[in-house]
C-alpha cells in the first residue's frame, strides 16, 4: 500500500512541478517542447512502477534521474524566487509613481504654486516588516507671488501631507525655490 501510496505522490509531484514550469515559460516553441517533454516525464513516471513489477524497471543508469530532479526543483525555486523579487521591485515602483502623482496633485490645488517638485526615499528591503514605508520626503516648491505667505503655505502642506502619509514633520523636507 505504501508503495501505491508513493507511486500517487510521485505523480502529483511532477505534475505540480511541471504546471509552474509551463506558468514560467513564455509562449512560442519553448512552451510546445516543454509541454512535450513534461508529458514524457509524467508518462515515464507513471509507467516506471508498473514495469518494475514485470522485472523490466529502469536500469540503475537512470539512477541520476533523481538527482537531476532535485536540481531541476531547486532552479525552479531560485527563478520563482527571482520573479517574486522582481515582482515586488516593479510594485514598489508603481507605488512610488501613484504617491508622487497623488501628492503633485494634492500640491495643484494651492492656488499659490507656480511648480513643485517632488521626490521620496522609500523602505525598499524586501524582507523587512515596513517594506514600502515612505521614509522621507522632498518637495520643491516655487511660488507665483505673495512671498510673505509662502511660510503659511508651506506649513499647511506639511501638515497635510504628516496627516496623510504618517511621516513626521521632520521627514518632510521642503524647498522654496525663489523665482526672478
Amino acid at each position: 500500500m505504501g508503495e501505491i501510496r508513493s507511486w500517487v505522490l510521485n505523480i502529483a509531484a511532477v505534475a505540480v512541478l511541471m504546471v509552474i514550469l509551463e506558468l514560467l515559460m513564455p509562449e512560442g516553441r519553448i512552451r510546445k517542447f516543454t509541454q512535450l517533454l513534461s508529458g514524457f516525464i509524467i508518462m515515464f513516471v507513471m509507467i516506471n512502477p508498473i514495469m518494475s513489477l514485470f522485472g523490466k524497471g529502469v536500469n540503475e543508469s537512470w539512477a541520476g534521474l533523481k538527482d537531476e530532479a532535485f536540481l531541476w526543483n531547486r532552479q525552479i525555486r531560485n527563478m520563482s524566487e527571482s520573479m517574486r523579487e522582481e515582482q515586488s521591485r516593479q510594485t514598489l515602483e508603481l507605488y512610488r509613481k501613484m504617491i508622487l502623482s497623488d501628492i503633485k496633485n494634492r500640491l495643484k490645488s494651492y492656488k499659490q504654486i507656480k511648480d513643485a517638485e517632488v521626490d521620496m526615499v522609500l523602505n525598499e528591503n524586501i524582507r523587512s516588516e515596513k517594506f514600502g514605508e515612505i521614509r522621507k520626503l522632498y518637495l520643491n516648491l516655487s511660488f507665483r507671488d505673495n512671498a510673505g505667505q509662502h511660510m503659511s503655505v508651506v506649513r499647511e502642506i506639511r501638515k497635510e501631507l504628516t496627516e496623510i502619509f504618517l511621516l513626521p514633520e521632520s521627514e518632510i523636507i521642503i524647498h522654496v525655490s525663489e523665482e526672478k
